[in-house]
């Protein structure tokens, strides 16, 4: 069995027609409703009719409304063993839902739509606020490129229910640490282009695109705290060679930099910041640390030929700086390639 989860507050009779389609589709639907209170409950009694409907008493938000029905599911739905999440502003196409879920039974475990436009179409400016931000800080974080790293249409198969319901946060910030945590884990993510469909300038959305993003990226920061604690270790271990030792050595201490970069990283995230998360992509990071620093090694002394003055803390600093875009470049390459072989 096949379930769609639909977390909605306040909802309009998109919600109706939604759940309506879906049934149609031999779906099972689990709607929450996020505390909308009695205003809404014609609404939510209609739509009833074609799903099940769980009733928070307050607003939690988005991600509060998702673990709710990702608990009822695991409690109460044991024959599920696919769980497609869907939006209930009508943004998504009944089609697209069946996509995500013939993917699942292709094997799949995460699968994560990505929203595309038609050249004549536009995005609203409150859903077109921060997308080029997130995709770029999500990738400086994990080491992966997602072109929509926002789209609430996202499927998973049932065994991942029990890390779902643990990962922080209860509002839009949900759906990104959710990728984020899926990224530590090494799990892989299935994507599939969708349509972008923006009903009456995306105005039924919740989301704030100030407020919001702001959560967005302050939870994504918390979570890195193991990569930033390592990147101010390695800042201090680079100003304590440039005044003590300079360029003397650089082929050992730069490597041996990366090396305590590496552990600090390695053990907060698996001690402190993901200690319920059940695997690490360790390999993955060990290979990204060691070309990392091969590379700023070697435009280290570049610039050391260049610039003979320069002290070692600036120039490593400068190849760093020099190497963000080309490490954004080169994950989007990657990113799109793999689109290219699927």
């Amino acid at each position: 069995m096949d379930v769609v989860l639909i977390p909605a507050y306040e909802p309009d009779e998109q919600l109706i027609r939604l759940v309506k389609g879906l049934q149609a589709e031999d779906f099972s639907v689990l709607v929450v409703d996020d505390g909308s209170g009695e205003k809404y409950a014609d609404i939510f009694e209609q739509a009833g009719r074609f799903s099940t409907v769980v009733t928070r008493e307050q607003n939690g938000g988005k991600g509060a409304a998702l673990k709710t029905g990702m608990r009822y599911i695991r409690e109460n739905l044991p024959d599920c063993t696919g769980l497609v999440t869907c939006d209930a502003d009508g943004q998504h196409k009944i089609e697209d839902v069946v996509r995500v879920r013939e993917q699942l039974h292709r094997g799949n475990q995460f699968v994560l739509t990505i929203r595309q436009r038609k050249k004549s179409s536009k995005i609203p400016f409150r859903s077109r606020i921060g997308n080029n931000l997130s995709r770029f800080v999500y990738a400086m974080l994990t080491n992966k490129y997602l072109s929509d790293n926002q789209s609430g249409l996202r499927g998973f198969s049932r065994n991942h229910l029990d890390w779902l319901v643990e990962v922080e946060k209860n509002n839009y910030d949900y759906e990104m640490n959710v990728l984020y945590y899926a990224a530590k884990m090494g799990l892989k993510i299935t994507t599939i282009p969708i349509e972008s469909i923006y009903i009456d300038n995306n105005q039924s959305s919740h989301f704030n695109p100030i407020g919001d993003t702001v959560k967005i990226y302050k939870s994504l920061f918390s979570l890195a705290g193991g990569t930033l604690a390592a990147f101010l270790a390695v800042e201090l271990m680079i100003l304590a060679l440039s005044q003590w030792g300079g360029y003397t050595h650089i082929l050992i201490t730069l490597p041996g930099v990366g090396a305590v970069s590496f552990l600090i990283c390695i053990l907060l995230n698996k001690y402190v910041f993901f200690k319920n998360v059940p695997r690490y992509d360790y390999w993955a990071t060990l290979a990204f640390t060691v070309t990392s620093y091969f590379v700023y090694m070697l435009m280290c002394m570049i610039l050391l030929l260049v610039f003979p003055n320069m002290p070692l803390f600036w120039a490593f600093n400068l190849a760093y700086l020099i190497g963000i875009p080309l490490r954004y470049s080169l994950h989007k390459f990657i990113f799109l390639a793999s689109l290219t072989r699927g």
